[in-house]
């Protein structure tokens, strides 16, 4: 095998790495976030290749691999909307927290003042 085939084996193993993580995505936040942060070191590596292939030193990209891409960059969108949608979710419970303690201290005065009686001395 020569260099360039070898690195294009290791270019399409990245991809259907990323792939395999992503499409075993459950659809919940929480499963969203682990997958978004195992697969970083993924897609460093595989942009370092991304730049190889566009400079034309590696072997362009196969059909596979483009479709792959196509289905990751996908996923990834579904992904960061879902990520997103719970980001303004608790956003919007914060602002309920938020705007129900200034209903409480507008009823209820925290600070505390002396008091003074004036008996017309």
């Amino acid at each position: 095998m020569t260099k360039s085939y070898e690195w294009n084996e290791l270019r399409s193993n990245v991809l259907d790495t990323i792939w395999q993580l992503l499409i075993s995505w459950d659809g919940t936040t929480e499963e969203a976030l682990k997958i978004t942060e195992k697969n970083q070191e993924n897609l460093i590596q595989w942009k370092e290749m991304h730049k190889q292939v566009a400079t034309n030193e590696f072997l362009p990209y196969t059909e596979t691999e483009n479709e792959k891409q196509a289905d990751i960059l996908r996923i990834q969108q579904m992904i960061l909307t879902s990520i997103g949608n719970e980001r303004l979710v608790v956003m919007s419970q914060m602002k309920q927290i938020n705007q129900k303690n200034k209903v409480r201290d507008n009823y209820v005065s925290v600070k505390r003042e002396p008091l003074f009686v004036d008996k017309g001395l």
